[in-house]
């Protein structure tokens, strides 16, 4: 079974960053579980793990949403990963085999090394990676934005407000 609270949060995340530098305002968990076409629940799931962790600050009510608790350029990809797999981790080993040769035996304890080694090397990597950096890779791709519509869509607002 595949984990997907890593990607989610790290997309999640991602989009609060484009909204915070597009100065799009908060965004809510309906909006967010939109873009990461999932539930709420597990939206707001992965929003408290990530407020828990400082990197987002969140606000109930009508006009309520996310937004990132500092700029993009100081979140690692690695915080975000920690917030969303805590102390668990992508890998885990099999804990049940019967202990029958030396295979099953010592597969446990060979696994928990390798994983161990695995997780250091994807936390450096993740470490050496923020938000604003993958958002940049991320906008020279292109592609459509709905959070630039509704920017369009509050200045177009602003604009008739001024008019009257």
């Amino acid at each position: 079974m595949v984990d997907v609270r890593f990607a989610s949060a790290l997309q999640l995340m991602l989009m609060l960053a484009l909204a915070q530098r597009e100065d799009a305002g908060l965004l809510s968990s309906s909006e967010l579980a939109d873009g990461l076409a999932t539930n709420p629940s597990l939206t707001r799931k992965l929003l408290a793990q990530l407020a828990a962790a400082g990197l987002i600050v969140t606000s109930m009510g009508v006009k309520g949403g996310s937004r990132l608790a500092r700029p993009a350029r100081e979140i690692t990809l690695r915080d975000v990963y920690l917030a969303a797999l805590g102390e668990r981790g992508l890998f885990a080993g099999r804990c049940d085999l019967p202990h029958r040769c030396v295979v099953t035996s010592n597969m446990e304890v060979m696994f928990r090394e390798l994983s161990h080694e695995l997780e250091d090397a994807t936390l450096a990597v993740l470490a050496g990676r923020t938000l604003a950096s993958e958002l940049d890779r991320l906008e020279q791709l292109g592609g459509p934005c709905s959070h630039k519509k509704k920017v369009a869509k509050a200045g177009k607002t602003a604009a008739r407000a001024r008019r009257a």
